[in-house]
């Protein structure tokens, strides 16, 4: 099944409009609770660890909702029409300081944050499972994902761009309203995108007329397909180890290389550039070598240009650069085969054991995938406090070494066990076209 340019731009623009509210998320949600919204360090660290789990326990009611969701506009697309205004509305919310006492604060933070987190897996999920129904060509699942992956980086760009001066300008020196009146502009531009995205897209693939199933067959399916078993396993060991390497960049900028703040924000923004040029080649990648084969690929690149990191005299800078901008290289190509082999998962669930359960199989795989970020958060943490970094602080000899280690060895050995993982992946292009063509029959019949 073809797509057209228009309908992959409008779903990649709904990415633009996740990053939107994850971006700032990522990149500003702890110093917003900290020193803007006034509660302690060690409270928002509770507040995110108990967040994390109820979002894993979310993600799968959701997926289970939305596939057994029935309307004239399909199954997935709703949920981008019915919660992309209370997505925004929250997210403001979240970024508004009540004037309450500091314990009527925190319960605030702890409700809104929470809500926040509720409402964008309520879109995301759907949003996520949205590519598996849209077609099942191996090549247009690739370039969609490619669509996805290079919008969602714009998304990134525009918070980390535009963020702070928006901040600025609005907040006139107060940065409580600068952060509220951001996020509002924000949250207008998440309605459009994601109205966009459900206006311009379709869902053509569908389940069996006469499938019923409970959440426990579901599930009980979910985990007799070995291929998902993989990717999940994948994606949980991915994300670990992204975010030790993610979580660590800034310290290995400011301690290591020694760059000042505008090098820095450079270095990190190459990082981006790369992402694109990676999530844009994995359509050629794919036509070279297949999808399994081109995600190991992707991880030897990965593991190759972090390790090599290890070996840079911080003297080089140039030289760190451009291992930055090929490991981000080889991410873009990871994220945009990854999510296109979960699509094949889905489809292989329908051929082996005629269910299919495309939300569960993405809500699932999205499950992993927070699992990996708290324990790749914790790992980082642990390991920089076990080496002995101080913060604002001259390191140490040792706090240095453990730096360079959690941005080069440390990653660059998970990337080849999830490369070695994937081994065991068994859906290659030949399989894949039997089960297409299999499942087409079948649903014309």
């Amino acid at each position: 099944m073809k797509i057209s340019i228009r309908e992959k731009i409008g779903y990649g623009l709904g990415d633009t409009a996740s990053n939107l509210v994850w971006a700032t998320l990522m990149s500003f949600i702890m110093y917003y609770y900290t020193d803007v919204f006034g509660i302690a360090a060690v409270a928002v660290g509770s507040m995110f660890l108990f967040a994390r789990v109820f979002d894993g326990v979310t993600d799968f009611i959701t997926g289970a909702i939305a596939d057994r969701t029935n309307t004239r506009w399909g199954k997935f697309r709703p949920y981008l029409l019915w919660m992309c205004a209370p997505l925004a509305m929250v997210t403001v919310l979240t970024f508004t300081v009540p004037n309450f006492d500091p314990t009527g604060k925190l319960i605030y933070a702890w409700v809104t944050y929470n809500l926040l987190m509720l409402f964008y897996t309520a879109v995301n999920i759907p949003y996520s499972a949205l590519s598996g129904v849209m077609t099942d060509d191996p090549l247009e699942r690739t370039s969609l994902n490619s669509y996805r992956m290079v919008l969602a980086q714009c998304g990134g760009f525009l918070v980390n761009g535009a963020m702070l001066p928006m901040v600025k300008w609005f907040g006139k020196g107060n940065e409580q309203v600068g952060f509220q009146m951001a996020t509002a502009l924000f949250g207008l531009l998440v309605i459009c995108l994601f109205l966009v995205t459900f206006a311009t897209t379709k869902e053509r693939i569908h389940p069996p007329a006469a499938q019923k199933t409970s959440l426990k067959e579901d599930l009980a399916t979910l985990f007799k397909n070995r291929h998902w078993i993989v990717m999940f396993a994948a994606g949980m060991l991915d994300l670990t180890f992204i975010i030790v390497r993610a979580g660590t960049l800034v310290y290995y900028c400011k301690y290591y290389l020694n760059l000042d703040e505008g090098r820095t924000t450079t270095f990190l923004l190459l990082g981006n550039v790369g992402f694109i040029a990676g999530a844009v080649g994995a359509r050629f990648l794919v036509r070279a070598a297949g999808k399994k084969n081109g995600l190991i690929i992707a991880h030897i690149l990965m593991a190759l240009s972090a390790g090599l990191a290890y070996v840079i005299a911080p003297s080089l800078v140039g030289l760190a650069f451009a291992l930055q901008v090929l490991h981000t290289v080889g991410g873009g190509l990871n994220a945009t085969l990854y999510w296109a082999m979960i699509a094949d998962t889905a489809d292989f669930s329908e051929w082996k054991f005629k269910v299919r359960t495309t939300g569960i199989v993405f809500s699932a795989t999205t499950c992993s995938q927070k699992i990996g970020m708290g324990i790749g958060g914790a790992i980082a943490g642990f390991l920089l406090s076990n080496f002995g970094y101080v913060a604002g602080a001259v390191q140490t000899a040792h706090a240095s070494h453990g730096i360079l280690l959690l941005v080069s060895v440390i990653p660059a050995a998970g990337f080849v066990l999830v490369a070695f993982l994937f081994r065991a992946y068994g859906l290659n292009e030949e399989l894949c076209a039997t089960i297409r063509a299999d499942l087409s029959a079948r649903r014309e019949a």
